[in-house]
């Protein structure tokens, strides 16, 4: 079966793009990590107000912290992380074992190389916190991958009735 050189153009602009989600991505939790101490914490406490008018009724009145804020945004970051990740394999057409388990290994090479940058700005690492950043990574995989496994059941219904 051959590909029509337009497919083939798109495929490489797709590639691109997404690469450059997957860059743009770690450039931003990279580049927070690297802030002091003094700095993430001033962003964490700004973005606080917000997020406990979101998760407020979920966890209760008092209970959403500045800590809870930035355990999110770590997981919520490396989650979109594994997003773009587990959509570079998809659109490739690589969605087998090896492909899941060298985009877990990127996300765990990620989380760790982020707890490491950590140490340049006097705030420590912690291995619950590549854990968790991990744990945000293999999410986002595996979520994406569900969405396409559950589209692919509904084309393939269709396809049948």
């Amino acid at each position: 079966m051959t590909v029509s050189r337009h497919k083939l153009n798109k495929l490489k602009i797709a590639t691109i793009v997404i690469a450059l989600f997957i860059i743009a991505t770690l450039a931003f939790i990279w580049g927070n990590s690297l802030e002091s101490v003094a700095v993430s914490s001033g962003k964490s406490k700004r973005l606080l107000k917000y997020v406990a008018i979101i998760l407020g009724p979920v966890f209760g009145k008092g209970n959403v912290t500045d800590h809870l804020v930035r355990k999110l945004a770590h997981f919520t970051g490396f989650g979109l992380m594994g997003v773009w990740l587990a959509l570079f394999i998809i659109m490739h057409g690589r969605v087998r074992l090896q492909s899941i388990v060298n985009c877990l290994f990127f996300g765990l090479s990620a989380a760790v190389l982020d707890e490491t940058l950590q140490l340049f700005s006097d705030r420590g690492s912690q291995v619950p916190d590549v854990l968790l950043d991990f744990a945000g990574a293999a999410s986002g995989i595996f979520v994406a991958l569900a969405v396409r496994w559950v589209i692919l059941r509904i084309k393939k219904a269709t396809i049948c009735i």
